[in-house]
């Protein structure tokens, strides 16, 4: 019934398993070595302000009628290093970035590095192997967003005689530079960061969110992003005000993200809650999600890398997260060229999103885009625009209008065919959906194929909206719409639909 997720010298991150999303219904005491310490009602609770190498008694009381009790102990430290020792001031005005990535460098491999209250300005913060990292209360880190102070990554660093390439980010799927993320890791393993501490991106008020497809000397930077690591958590942080996508993972492996807080204003572009692009053995647990585009946006890249850097997302497991706003709950896609396996969303609520679970692609990804493995269980969703879709007719993007992408009759399938397949949902409840419950739109070389819903409820608001549920050229509004299928095998087992649902399309 518990299960600790992870353990630091200054605390531990646990999760209730049930069957309730994101919260159990009535709210319960947690006790430490007998000493009150929360009242809260959620499945994943975070404690980052306790004492090192302690055993802690936990006790959960009034828990669905009964106390449970276990035992944590808290890791003992071996180094701590405070970024204040190395001239760190803290005090949101002076440039900490000198101080603070000289704390890291010299720290040796086991040590903790440690951010006592006050607000660190930097550039970027550039982090190192086998080290944890641990935000005290009241900290802010914050990024000064001066464009001629902010490191600039190059997507690709091509080697002496241009025979080969390394890469180092990717903006929207390919591998294009961009300004350096407030905090930046490549290459790196064993790494820790927690605390109750605030990661703030500065975006509202560094002018990328105005125009901001347009390219000023370099794209825009993210929060936080992992190139090419292994075995990183990131528990309790707020991530906010990011410029484009909170937290990116590319090419990386056994990453955890536990009891996160992420916000976005709800018109910023393109603030994308957490982003695993090509990575494998990734957990979002217990998260809660406010943004301006997509919650959980699960990626591999455009066609380019699916050419010269394959690698498909794989092995992700999303669980007792909230969604509160955003363009999409959890969305994979549209830069799925190199396809993802093997997904389980589980026991999340979304809320106002506007899409539950959305799957888009188009012409073009190419064949070893194959989306597949996808499982929906025991979820619940209120007042979602558009519950379930998938569009294999993508329009965003110049391409994404093109003739060649748009057409809706047959064509031949070829290297650029990608394919999605094998989705099953069940127990998920949607109830005053705003839209259409259910909207797939597959290619009609290949259709979308064994779409399952089993044990779903479906609830329609009386009071429609009327928009297209999906981004793609040539398709006409239709009024009051429920259901619609075109190109894709569905089958529905035990499942209802409630409201007003005029229209239904298969």
């Amino acid at each position: 019934m518990i299960e600790i997720l992870e353990t630091f010298e200054f605390g531990f991150v646990f999760e209730i398993q049930n069957n309730h999303p994101y919260n159990v219904p009535n709210d319960f005491e947690i006790f430490l070595n007998g000493e009150f310490k929360l009242k809260t009602n959620t499945n994943v609770i975070g404690f980052y302000d306790l004492k090192p190498n302690v055993t802690y008694e936990v006790s959960i009381k009034k828990l669905i009628s009964e106390t449970v009790t276990f035992n944590v102990t808290t890791l003992k430290p071996n180094y701590v290093i405070n970024i204040k020792d190395f001239n760190a001031a803290g005090d949101g005005v002076c440039d900490d970035t000198s101080a603070i990535n000289l704390a890291i460098y010299q720290a040796p491999d086991g040590a903790l590095i440690y951010f006592p209250k006050g607000t660190y300005l930097v550039d970027q913060i550039l982090l190192k192997s086998n080290l944890n990292f641990y935000l005290d209360k009241e900290t802010t880190i914050i990024q000064n967003t001066t464009r001629d102070k902010m490191g600039i990554l190059s997507g690709l660093q091509k080697n002496y005689d241009h025979t080969e390439n390394y890469l180092n980010t990717t903006w929207e799927g390919n591998p294009l530079s961009s300004y350096c993320p407030l905090i930046y890791a490549k290459d790196i393993c064993n790494v820790k960061i927690y605390g109750f501490g605030t990661l703030n991106g500065n975006g509202e008020d560094s002018g990328f969110w105005i125009n901001p497809k347009a390219i000023r000397d370099n794209y825009r930077p993210k929060n936080v992003e992992f190139v090419n690591c292994d075995n990183i958590s990131v528990c309790g942080i707020k991530s906010l005000n990011s410029s484009c996508w909170n937290i990116h993972t590319l090419f990386s492996t056994n990453i955890n993200f536990y009891d996160l807080h992420i916000e976005s204003v709800d018109t910023s572009p393109n603030t994308d809650g957490i982003n695993p692009e090509s990575s494998e053995n990734v957990n979002i647990i217990g998260c809660t999600f406010n943004v301006g585009d997509d919650c959980v946006a699960i990626k591999s890249g455009k066609y380019y890398l699916s050419q010269y850097f394959y690698k498909p997302s794989s092995n992700i497991n999303i669980r007792n997260c909230l969604m509160k706003k955003g363009h999409g709950g959890v969305v994979i896609g549209s830069e799925i060229a190199s396809g993802c396996e093997n997904i389980q969303i589980s026991n999340c609520i979304f809320s106002e999103t506007d899409r539950g679970i959305r799957i888009k692609t188009r012409r073009g990804r190419g064949i070893k885009s194959v989306v597949s493995g996808i499982n929906v269980y025991n979820c619940e969703m209120d007042r979602v625009k558009f519950c379930f879709t998938i569009n294999m007719f993508y329009n965003c993007d110049p391409d994404g209008k093109s003739d060649y992408v748009k057409n809706k009759n047959v064509t031949d399938t070829d290297e650029f065919t990608p394919t999605v397949k094998n989705i099953n949902l069940e127990k998920v409840t949607a109830k005053d959906s705003r839209g259409c419950a259910i909207f797939i739109y597959g290619l009609p070389e290949n259709p979308v194929a064994n779409i399952k819903l089993k044990d779903c409820d479906f609830h329609l608001s009386d009071k429609l909206i009327n928009e297209i549920p999906e981004m793609l050229e040539d398709f006409e509004m239709i009024k009051d719409l429920g259901i619609y299928t075109n190109n894709a095998k569905v089958e529905f087992i035990n499942t209802t639909f409630d409201g007003t649902f005029e229209k239904v399309m298969l």
